[in-house]
């Protein structure tokens, strides 16, 4: 692949009447010359004063701005291998300009490098997502385009239909339409010293307002994945639409793919009343508001809800429900919606602790409030002198069942939060759902009235049924009203489980050594589990549920709704890395409950369990109910799951226990000099140091700054006496 095709810099490209141009650009993004690929609709020239829309298309694996694939699907852009299905043909017969951006990503100077867009896995500081508002501003400026949203969209091949999505999630305000040729649907991407893994089928929300489209390929090695995405995406994502074509993979399609984006320019979506955002950056600006945190772990920074009148906010490891973050600190700036230099009444409800505080903020000299949050999970309610209640949906519960088990009737009971200035009166729920085949045989519910910072669950449950048995995810709108006045409309979304047997012979590992397939068809020995190892889960144990199919034991993603489980919030869930045997990215999930220490012997634990059996590209989805009954006494030890150094000397851990912790200390040791050993008391109790109480992070403040690399002892005891010990080698601040 190489220098060659280097040659064409503002030279067009004569295969159409399209002009073609291969162009360059300094970014200060990158620091760094850019490469594009330009196609001018053929009277552009002859036509000053006419402006176009713009369609951004991202390429995939192996190749460039101007460099087909070398495994020899390209030809998108003029050649014949679509049978002049292509970019140019398409632009010569529309009147809409069309730019390739250059993924070229080499961690070294002029390396020859097939892997564009820094993604999966992260290997330098080029964030090319941050990299395209720049690229707009460019193109805005130097051609005539039609410089807003409604006239700007994205679309992609494999990877950069990855990007496409991805970069569309991130910037709704920038973009109208996004489509996506077979993107693969998972990466590793974010920050490169701490990134996350994103899955598309989890940011559904982020897609409010924009159109999106996914083309399939009935023989492309990553249709299985999109199959999945789709379960979720055709049932949550309002303006989605796909396609399946007989194809392996590529582009398929072309004129139809870019014509849906002609459309969506000439039936463009408004900005939402009410949005979503969901960022793995944690720094970050969508629909004017500016998000900025001291987050340094793989997380994700999520904003629901959102108006004039408040939002929720949360900091998370995962989607959709990993651990949340209480320790992040985040400043929220608004967008300029707000009376300039006036009180505002911020209502700020910790949902998890329950806790109300109230307080008076000014607004800035542009209309903007800033609101100071940590990363648990808060519902924020902003009022003006006016006084009147502002009503939300606060949670729901699943009644008479472990979970919503679709094809069944399922009754919710809702909790509901005033976060206004005034008591809400002869308040009325009304619930819906915009998704086909959902029958709601109860849809309403009362309660009498709720004080401000009040959450209180509604009178009656909502009842309804999700007529699918193999639906996976319904959508569902809550319609508040109070004094028959006002009027608010939260919409939420119901995890469905289907109705499946029973799984016999789990085995349970819990500080033991099993042979487990991993890697989709390979296996390995691994320690698995914290606990006594004797393969019975006793109170105070973290362990795997697995379960032997086809010869191997298989590792299992479980869901629970039972209190005795993961009790302080720490949901514990890793990846098991497929891309080494189906190429395409994705990994099986698999979890590692914590068992209360509070929790009785004889009590029954009810898990769906999944697993994936290996059969690519269309692998299995095993799915069943397990049963473990808890036995014993709490023996197991509190163990610390990481460990780092943070500015200020701040020394934090978080452990995994199934209890309360009574003694909790660190030692460290210079690496080069053991005999100047450092000895802290940690707490979690948020004082001298530590960030947030109750998050099972504990913390301390070293004495003096510390040079050199550093070892890392940490001993803790528990309330039963088990004590448990824990090493890791750090690395002072100023070295990372």
């Amino acid at each position: 692949m190489g220098l060659g095709f280097f040659f064409l810099w503002a030279c067009p490209v004569l295969e159409s009447e399209t002009k073609i141009l291969d162009l360059k650009h300094g970014s200060r993004v990158f620091g760094e010359d850019r490469n594009y690929r330009i196609f001018l609709p053929p009277r552009y020239e002859a036509t000053p004063e006419k402006r176009y829309p713009v369609i951004y298309f991202f390429h995939g694996w192996g190749e460039r701005y101007n460099v087909p694939t070398r495994e020899g699907a390209g030809g998108y852009d003029s050649a014949d291998d679509y049978h002049g299905d292509n970019i140019a043909r398409f632009v010569e017969q529309n009147e809409v300009i069309v730019v390739k951006w250059d993924g070229y990503n080499p961690p070294t100077p002029g390396g020859i490098y097939p892997r564009p867009y820094n993604i999966g896995p992260v290997e330098t500081d080029r964030q090319f997502p941050f990299y395209f508002p720049e690229l707009v501003q460019f193109i805005d400026s130097n051609y005539r385009t039609i410089a807003d949203r409604d006239h700007r969209g994205i679309s992609g091949l494999s990877m950069g239909g990855f990007m496409s999505f991805w970069v569309g999630g991130k910037y709704p305000h920038l973009v109208g339409s996004v489509s996506n040729f077979m993107g693969s649907p998972e990466f590793v991407v974010g920050p490169k010293e701490f990134p996350a893994e994103y899955l598309h089928t989890d940011m559904y929300r982020n897609y409010e307002g924009i159109r999106t489209r996914l083309v399939l390929g009935s023989r492309d090695f990553i249709r299985w994945y999109h199959w999945q995405m789709n379960k979720v995406w055709d049932y949550t994502c309002s303006h989605y639409e796909h396609e399946t074509f007989d194809w392996d993979h590529g582009t398929p399609g072309m004129a139809k793919q870019l014509s849906f984006h002609m459309n969506a320019f000439a039936h463009p979506l408004p900005m939402p009343g009410m949005w979503h955002h969901i960022d793995v950056y944690p720094t970050f600006e969508v629909w004017g508001y500016s998000v900025a945190s001291d987050r340094r772990r793989p997380g994700f920074t999520i904003l629901e809800d959102v108006t004039a009148s408040g939002f929720r906010s949360s900091v998370q490891e995962w989607m959709p429900d990993g651990q949340r973050m209480p320790s992040v600190h985040l400043n929220i700036t608004t967008d300029r919606m707000y009376a300039k230099k006036a009180a505002y009444r911020i209502v700020d409800v910790n949902l998890r602790t329950r806790e109300s505080l109230v307080h008076e903020l000014k607004s800035d000299e542009e209309g903007r409030l800033h609101i100071n949050l940590d990363g648990d999970l808060h519902e924020v309610g902003i009022s003006g002198s006016e006084m009147r209640p502002i009503l939300t949906l606060a949670g729901f519960t699943i009644q008479d069942g472990h979970w919503a088990m679709a094809g069944k009737e399922l009754s919710v009971k809702v909790d509901l939060l005033n976060k206004g200035r005034a008591i809400a009166k002869q308040i009325v729920a009304t619930l819906s759902s915009p998704n086909p085949g959902v029958t709601i045989r109860v849809s309403q519910t009362r309660l009498e009235q709720l004080a401000p910072g009040q959450i209180l669950p509604s009178r009656s449950p909502l009842v309804l049924q999700v007529q699918d048995a193999a639906r996976e995810m319904v959508k569902l709108e809550l319609t508040l009203r109070c004094d028959g006045t006002d009027t608010w409309r939260i919409p939420f979304e119901i995890r469905l489980f289907p109705d499946v047997p029973s799984l016999e012979s789990p085995q349970i590992a819990d500080g033991r050594k099993f042979r487990v397939q991993v890697g989709g068809n390979q296996t390995e020995e691994k320690h698995l589990g914290i606990g006594n190892g004797d393969g019975k889960v006793n109170p105070g144990e973290s362990f795997l549920v697995l379960l032997k199919d086809q010869g191997e034991f298989h590792l299992t993603s479980l869901y629970t709704a039972d209190p005795y489980v993961s009790p302080v919030g720490l949901n514990l869930r890793y990846s098991d890395y497929w891309g080494s045997y189906d190429h395409v990215g994705g990994s099986a999930k698999y979890s590692m409950p914590i068992m209360s220490s509070g929790c009785p012997p004889g009590h029954e634990i009810v898990f769906f369990a999944e697993y994936w059996l290996p059969n690519a590209p269309e692998h299995i989805i095993k799915r069943g109910i397990v049963k473990v009954r808890v036995q014993g006494e709490d023996r197991t030890g509190p163990s610390v799951r990481w460990a780092e150094l943070s500015a200020g000397n701040l020394l934090e851990t978080q452990i995994i226990e199934g209890g309360a912790v009574k003694i909790f200390k660190a030692r460290l040791n210079r690496v080069n000099n053991l005999a100047l050993p450092i000895e802290i008391l940690l707490n979690d109790n948020g004082m001298n140091g530590d960030k947030a109480a109750g998050d099972r992070i504990y913390s301390g403040s070293l004495p003096d700054a510390i040079e050199g690399a550093l070892h890392l002892v940490v001993d803790a005891v528990d309330e039963f006496g088990n004590q448990g010990s824990s090493t890791f080698d750090l690395q002072p601040v100023s070295a990372r």
